[in-house]
């Protein structure tokens, strides 16, 4: 019994070699855990490091492209006056800070206003995109310019004025508006029916022709007539690149005897000049401006016509338009039962006929026979009328000054805002 005690009891007691051999596996497991520490905060100031660099080169690609983006607008602003359009939709090139970007420009808006009876502005928004062409991010911001215009406004204070004699034979009327004046208030008429420049007459053959209003021989010379009519520094020559229709070897396209019937219409009732319909002058007629009943889209549309006589004669036979016709280099004749609505501009001669059809020959409005180089007379006669008409004169003003606007010089009006970033 005490003998199997004490085997017992030596079993229990540790030996000297298992008290040793504990230190290693605790060595190994402590290693084991500052290896893991170690490497765990490697990696953690690896990613930290990485993504803070991403970060650091993320916004200086912001910032350069942003630098990119105002350095371009401050550039296009910079341009001289002689550049119309400083901002336009399109792409272009660009670097900057030795890096290539693509500057991508839309017009976003566009709002025209009159801030006074000789002063229009366009108001336009663009978005301009800077985009790098190699890895980086994009940024985007809106810009705001103008154009601001001069309008022309015509000296004009007659029904008809001319450079030279003036006949009216026939039938013909000439009036001042204050009778039987179209689309237009009563009371606007002008001062005088008819205008001739220093030392031209007036002749009326005929008791039947009719002269409404005054007529008058001014001071003003057939030479000086275009300067007095359209402005200083302002000829018709200058007047017709504003033209929304040319016809003759001047500008580049097919004379007129060619050309006069447009098979391509804004409507079916459109006129076959294509110049819109004068909808107040053919009221009663077999001639309508609406198709069915609801479209009348032809009565809005006014256009300037530029016309190269080519050195002789024009001539305009039946059918109707309105806007603004302008005649260089030679003569007008008007026949048949051609009715229009506006302006009319002949640098030398005109003669109006009309009469016997379904609509007798007629212009509401005005017009102007400047004679250059010539000493032959202007006739009105027949059954034609030429009455001024202040409403259809203005209209046409404005469709001549609409087109210009365009034509004039943009100006940034304030930094760029509504910065954006360009998701890529």
């Amino acid at each position: 019994m005490i003998r199997a005690l004490r085997s017992a009891r030596a079993l229990l007691r540790p030996s000297v070699l298992g008290s040793r051999g504990i230190a290693l596996p605790l060595a190994l497991l402590g290693l084991v855990a500052v290896t893991l520490l170690v490497t765990t905060v490697l990696l953690t100031s690896g990613t930290e490091f990485a993504v803070s660099s991403g970060q650091k080169d993320a916004s200086k690609s912001l910032f350069s492209a942003d630098g990119a983006l105002e350095s371009y607008v401050a550039q296009q602003a910079g341009l001289g006056s002689g550049v119309v359009n400083k901002f336009a939709d399109g792409t272009a090139a660009f670097t900057f800070g030795g890096k290539p970007y693509t500057m991508t420009l839309a017009r976003l808006s566009r709002q025209v206003v009159d801030l006074n009876a000789n002063t229009t502005q366009s108001t336009e928004v663009y978005s301009i995109i800077a985009s790098p062409d190699t890895a980086g991010r994009g940024v985007g911001a809106l810009v705001r310019v103008q154009r601001t215009l001069n309008k022309i406004l015509l000296n004009i204070d007659a029904g008809a004025t001319s450079g030279g004699d003036l006949k009216i034979a026939g039938n013909a009327t000439i009036s001042n508006g204050r009778t039987n004046q179209s689309g237009c208030a009563e009371g606007d008429t002008s001062k005088y029916a008819i205008q001739v420049t220093a030392g031209a007459s007036v002749d009326t053959v005929g008791n039947s022709a009719t002269i409404e209003g005054k007529s008058v021989t001014t001071a003003v010379s057939k030479d000086t007539l275009q300067s007095f009519i359209l402005g200083h520094g302002m000829t018709l020559d200058s007047l017709t690149k504003y033209a929304n229709i040319k016809f003759g070897p001047r500008f580049g396209r097919p004379d007129w005897s060619q050309t006069r019937v447009n098979s391509t219409h804004v409507s079916p009732t459109d006129t076959i000049y294509n110049w819109g319909c004068p909808y107040y002058e053919l009221l009663g007629t077999t001639q309508s401006c609406v198709n069915g009943s609801t479209f009348t889209a032809d009565t809005a549309r006014r256009v300037v016509v530029a016309i190269d006589a080519e050195g002789s004669s024009v001539t305009i036979n039946g059918d109707y338009g309105q806007g603004i016709i302008i005649v260089v280099n030679g003569s007008l004749k008007i026949q048949g039962n051609f009715v229009f609505r506006g302006i009319i501009l002949v640098e030398k001669d005109l003669t109006v006929g009309g009469g016997g059809g379904q609509f007798d020959g007629k212009i509401e409005g005005t017009v102007v026979a400047f004679g250059a180089a010539s000493t032959v007379e202007d006739n009105v006669q027949g059954r034609a009328v030429i009455r001024y008409n202040k409403c259809s004169i203005t209209a046409a003003q404005n469709a001549l000054n609409s087109g210009r606007i365009d034509t004039m010089p943009q100006a940034l009006v304030a930094p760029t805002f509504a910065w954006f970033e360009l998701v890529r």
